[in-house]
C-alpha cells in the first residue's frame, strides 16, 4: 500500500482527476458541466469509473428536473431517459418522466410509463396518485378514479391508495362511495389522522354529524397540535349539539421498520473483501461523497455484529470513521485492530497518524515505531516521525528520521525541506 505502485496506476490517476472535476461541477451545480466532463468516463470499468457513471446518471436527472420545471418537458424528458440508461436502477425517474408527459398533456404516455415501472419493479408508490390528480386537473375524473382502481387492484394494502381516491370521490361530491373508500383505508391505516379528518369532513357533508365527530375526535388525538383539525372538531361538536372537551392525549402508533436488505448485503461483501473499502478510501474527498462514507459505517458496524474479531474490518472501520471526521471512534477502532493483531502494521500506522493528530505525541512515536519494526519502513511513515521528534525538540532524532525517509525516496520534497529547516537551526 505504502511505496509501491500498482500497474495501471497512472490511468487510474487520470480517472480520477476526471471524476474530481466532474464532481466538482456536480457539487457546485454546474450540472451540463458535469455531463460533459462525467462523460468522458462513461466507459471506463475502474472505481472512478463506475462511481463517474453513478453521479453522471445523478447530473441528468438533475438537469432534467430543471428543465422540467422551466416547462421544457421534451427536453426534460431525453435527460431523464439518459439518466435511466446509465443507471437502470435510479430511483425516481419514472416519477419525472411522468411528469414530462403530464406537462406535455400526454396521459397515455403518462400511463404507459407508470405500468413500465410497475412491471419491472422500480416503481415510484407516488406515481399513480400523481397521475390521478393530473387526470383530474385535465377533467377527466373517471381516469383519475380509474387509475388509482388499478393500481388498488395491484396493491389492495395500501391505505394511501384508498385515501387518495376517497378524497377524489369527496372532491366530486360521491360522498357515500367516499366513506366507503375511506373507510377501507382506515381500516388499513388506522393511525393516520388525515384519513380520520376526511372521513369527518365526509360524514359531515351527509349530515352525519356523530359520525363526523367521532372521526374528527379521532384525527385530533393524533394530531393534537394540528389547529386546523382541531377547529373542525369543534365546529362538529356544536353541528352534533354536543359538549365535550377537545382531547391532548396523542393515540400510539409504531413506526414501520426499516428494511435493511441493501445494507446487509454490502456488509456481507465488506467481509469477503475487506480492501473493497480501500478503493473508496484512494478517491479524492469531497462532500458529496461523505453520503457513501456514511454508508460505508454503517455497513462496516454490521459486518462487526457478526464478526467482532476481525482485525481487518476494524482497522477499515477506523479509517471511514476519520474519513468521516469521527477521530474518537477511528481511535477506538483502531486500537481494536491492533489489540486483536498486534502486529498489524497498517493499523498500527494508522493509530500512530490518529495520536499525532490529536496530540498524543510520545503514544503516537511509540506505534510508529512498533510499525517500522513490524515491516512498515515506508518513507512517510518516517516523515510523521521525524515531525513529531521535532515537535519535542529532539533534533538528532528527527534529522534521523527525515533522512531514512529520504534514503526510500529521494523525491520526497517535504521529507527534505524538513531535513534542511532543522539543520539549520
Amino acid at each position: 500500500m505504502f511505496g509501491k505502485r500498482k500497474p495501471g496506476s497512472s490511468s487510474l490517476a487520470n480517472a480520477a482527476r476526471v471524476y474530481q472535476e466532474g464532481l466538482a461541477a456536480y457539487e457546485t451545480g454546474q450540472y451540463r458541466d458535469a455531463i460533459a466532463k462525467l462523460s468522458a468516463l462513461a466507459e471506463d470499468r475502474s472505481l472512478p469509473g463506475t462511481l463517474a457513471r453513478f453521479y453522471l446518471s445523478q447530473a441528468h436527472l438533475h438537469q432534467g428536473i430543471s428543465e422540467l420545471n422551466g416547462g421544457n418537458y421534451a427536453v426534460a424528458a431525453r435527460h431523464f431517459s439518459e439518466s435511466r440508461r446509465i443507471n437502470p436502477d435510479s430511483a425516481g425517474l419514472s416519477n419525472y418522466l411522468t411528469a414530462c408527459h403530464v406537462g406535455q398533456g400526454r396521459f397515455d404516455l403518462a400511463a404507459a410509463e407508470i405500468e413500465r415501472a410497475r412491471v419491472s419493479g422500480d416503481a415510484d408508490q407516488a406515481l399513480p396518485i400523481r397521475l390521478a390528480y393530473a387526470f383530474l386537473r385535465d377533467g377527466q375524473y373517471d381516469r383519475a378514479a380509474d387509475t388509482l382502481m388499478d393500481a388498488i387492484a395491484v396493491a389492495p394494502r395500501r391505505a394511501d391508495l384508498r385515501f387518495q381516491i376517497g378524497v377524489i370521490q369527496c372532491t366530486a361530491g360521491d360522498y357515500e362511495a367516499a366513506i366507503e373508500s375511506l373507510e377501507s383505508a382506515a381500516r388499513l391505516a388506522p393511525f393516520d389522522p388525515a384519513i380520520h379528518q376526511h372521513l369527518g369532513l365526509a360524514f359531515g357533508a351527509i349530515h352525519r354529524a356523530r359520525d363526523a365527530v367521532r372521526h374528527l375526535r379521532s384525527a385530533q388525538r393524533l394530531a393534537p397540535h394540528d389547529a386546523h383539525t382541531s377547529l373542525l372538531l369543534a365546529m362538529a361538536l356544536d353541528a352534533a349539539g354536543q359538549s365535550g372537551t377537545v382531547s391532548a392525549e396523542p393515540l400510539v402508533a409504531r413506526p414501520p421498520v426499516e428494511q435493511q436488505a441493501d445494507l446487509e448485503t454490502l456488509a456481507r461483501v465488506i467481509v469477503q473483501d475487506p480492501d473493497f473499502v480501500e478503493a473508496f478510501l484512494s478517491l479524492p474527498e469531497s462532500q458529496v461523497d461523505r453520503d457513501i462514507f456514511a454508508m460505508l459505517a454503517g455497513t462496516l458496524e454490521r459486518a462487526l455484529e457478526r464478526n467482532p474479531d476481525y482485525a481487518d474490518l476494524h482497522y477499515h472501520c477506523s479509517r471511514v470513521y476519520h474519513r468521516l471526521g469521527r477521530t474518537d471512534a477511528a481511535i477506538d477502532k483502531a486500537r481494536e485492530a491492533v489489540r486483536i493483531n498486534p502486529r498489524y502494521v497498517q493499523a498500527l500506522i494508522q493509530l500512530g497518524r490518529l495520536y499525532a493528530q490529536t496530540d498524543l505525541d510520545a503514544e503516537a512515536i511509540d506505534r510508529l515505531r512498533m510499525a517500522i519494526d513490524g515491516g512498515g519502513d515506508y518513507p512517510d511513515v518516517h516523515y510523521l516521525l521525524g515531525e513529531l521528534h521535532r515537535k519535542g525538540g529532539r533534533r538528532e532524532q528527527a534529522c534521523r528520521s527525515f533522512r531514512r525517509a529520504l534514503e526510500l525516496n529521494a523525491k520526497y520534497e517535504r521529507a527534505r525541506e524538513a531535513l534542511n529547516d532543522v539543520m539549520a537551526v
